[in-house]
């Protein structure tokens, strides 16, 4: 091989990547051209990168959303369930719609149906025409929003003394439904129709449903649970035909001595709780009465005709009230109420345990007084329990309804 024929031998591979960079410098000041030109015709380098800047916006937080909504997810259950576990949470929140009820006894038609608790402060919404200025320890809301009062939970001894209206017959029977923002929200059932039904999305729907009944059937909620058949596929219960007969008995009964309640107030007793599902247009009616005459307050798995407040569910667990001015995500409520549920068994074994030695009790400002037991009108022993409400059915109910408003006919 002579040097020429060596020369040319090493030149060909220089000659193609001179010629495939040539090649891709054209194509490159092409598309540089093209570009120009369709930014121009579009409105300009400024708009263009406005409209770029939100188009990478919108997909960062597409693909940050599930991450957001798995970390509010988490806060919600940790929330949630430090409020439900502690044994004074749900007194607290009874002294706080009392209190709220006693500052509105000269104002006709306002009644004290939500409160929103978050570390160090509480709101209390009122239903009401024309809401009056909030007296001491009391608060007008800053921002807007539902009409409530704000209360400032930094020092318990500025708590207002829990007492309600004249004529109360039912105590404030609050349940926990879900988060608005960083509040925990929690419902008094008692405070409206007495007739309360969850519709909406066949699986969110059931999630909230057993997880207001589990709630109501543990200690401390002042109520007293009766849990129909068909409400859990592994729950035999009484048909509804057979518990409202002997409801409607024992409504007709006179009570000559109620009795304090647990806050030595009298003219309360223990409330009675009926959970149903998918009631007919005669048991409707039936429901309806007995939850007007203050004797049972009703939670309905399902539409149900007559005045009700209806909560609506949708699948992503968001429930709505527009009437109670109620939005909250329910989502987390389920997991906290079964880590309240054993916090409850826990604390039972603790205090069934033989004890070494006994020390004086503290004393408690939310602490309420002991009282002899509360007389109450007879009704069929409960049957079930907050942990097994709570059980994962074993196949999933179709059942559908539609939202209803707060009044619906069949």
């Amino acid at each position: 091989m002579t040097d020429t024929d060596l020369f040319i031998a090493i030149g060909k591979p220089d000659d193609s990547v001179l010629t495939v960079v040539i090649v891709a410098v054209v194509v490159l000041i092409l598309l540089v051209i093209l570009l120009r030109h369709l930014i121009r015709k579009r409105g300009g380098w400024r708009r263009f990168r406005r409209r770029v800047g939100r188009e990478l916006t919108l997909t960062r937080r597409a693909f940050g959303e599930p991450l957001r909504a798995y970390r509010r997810h988490r806060r919600g259950v940790r929330a949630l369930a430090r409020q439900l576990s502690d044994p004074r949470g749900g007194l607290l929140v009874r002294r706080l719609l009392d209190a709220a009820a006693a500052a509105l006894a000269d104002t006709p038609g306002a009644v004290p149906h939500a409160v929103r608790l978050e570390p160090g402060w509480a709101s209390v919404q009122i239903a009401a025409r024309r809401l009056p200025r909030p007296p001491e320890p009391w608060e007008a809301p800053a921002e807007p929003g539902p009409q409530r009062w704000e209360l400032s939970l930094d020092d318990e001894d500025a708590l207002p003394p829990g007492r309600t209206r004249a004529g109360a017959h039912l105590r404030p029977l609050p349940v926990a439904v879900g988060m608005a923002d960083d509040a925990c929200v929690h419902l008094d059932l008692a405070a409206g129709p007495r007739l309360i039904t969850v519709e909406g999305d066949t699986a969110a729907r059931t999630r909230l449903f057993l997880a207001l009944a589990a709630q109501l059937d543990r200690p401390g909620s002042g109520a007293s649970v009766i849990v129909a058949d068909g409400v859990h596929p592994q729950h035999r219960g009484q048909r509804l035909d057979v518990l409202l007969r002997e409801l409607e008995t024992a409504a007709a009964e006179p009570d000559e001595n109620p009795g304090p309640d647990e806050i030595g107030e009298s003219g309360r007793t223990a409330t009675t709780v009926l959970v149903c599902t998918s009631p007919t247009a005669e048991q409707a009616r039936r429901l309806g009465a007995l939850s007007a005459s203050g004797a049972v307050v009703c939670l309905i798995d399902g539409r149900a005709a007559g005045h009700t407040w209806a909560l609506r569910v949708d699948g992503r667990g968001r429930v709505i009230a527009p009437e109670l001015e109620l939005d909250a995500d329910s989502g987390p409520l389920g997991r906290a109420v079964v880590a309240a549920v054993r916090a409850d068994h826990r604390r039972l074994r603790r205090e069934s345990a033989p004890r070494r030695a006994t020390t004086a009790p503290r004393v408690d400002p939310l602490q309420e007084a002991p009282t002899e037991p509360i007389p109450q009108a007879t009704a069929p022993v409960r049957t079930t329990t907050g942990a097994d409400l709570l059980a994962e059915p074993d196949t999933a109910r179709e059942r559908t309804t539609a939202a209803s408003s707060g009044t619906s006919v069949d």
